[in-house]
């Protein structure tokens, strides 16, 4: 197998990856988007009152950081999708500088991806909490649940830094 072969699949290979995160991105920003108008709390509908249609939580801290996260979830998800859908369209690359290209454009996609689904995480726990202020345990509840989306995400990378470590050939130690 020549050096052309392994080129063609790890094109081949980022091109599938990126079809299918193309996907998980779009439904960030499909969420972070409907987010972003149907806030936690609800709207002022008061017909007499001076807000009408504003955000009745908008002076807590909680909805604000919210609001925030939910931005930058989406903002990050629209990255991606571009990011992706930039992989998706340009032609299959022909020299080694196009073929790094296509790596790098993967890796900022892949990196604003990550980004999003944190901010997607905290956007979820404040935005519970900001409506569930009047329910100190429960919201505390919530907030723990959710940040052990981190703890998640620490076991995964310590689970595939340990798989690196493993020699390839026999068989796994799972201890």
């Amino acid at each position: 197998m020549n050096s052309d072969d392994n080129e063609t699949r790890e094109i081949k290979d980022i091109k599938d990856k990126a079809q299918t995160n193309l996907v998980v991105a779009t439904l960030l920003v499909t969420l972070t988007f409907a987010a972003g108008f149907t806030l936690p709390g609800g709207f002022e509908s008061d017909r007499d009152s001076p807000h009408k249609g504003m955000a009745i939580l908008v002076k807590k801290p909680a909805f604000c950081a919210f609001v925030i996260t939910d931005a930058i979830g989406f903002v990050c998800s629209v990255g991606a999708v571009l990011s992706y859908l930039i992989m998706a369209v340009i032609r299959l690359p022909t020299t080694r500088r196009e073929l790094k290209l296509l790596i790098k454009l993967s890796w900022v996609a892949a990196s604003l991806q990550f980004l999003s689904m944190f901010s997607v995480v905290i956007a979820f726990v404040t935005g519970l909490s900001a409506t569930l202020a009047h329910s100190v345990g429960l919201a505390t509840a919530v907030c723990a649940i959710g940040c052990s989306f981190f703890l998640i995400y620490m076991l995964i990378g310590y689970v595939i830094t340990k798989a690196k470590e493993e020699p390839v050939i026999g068989s796994p130690s799972f201890v």
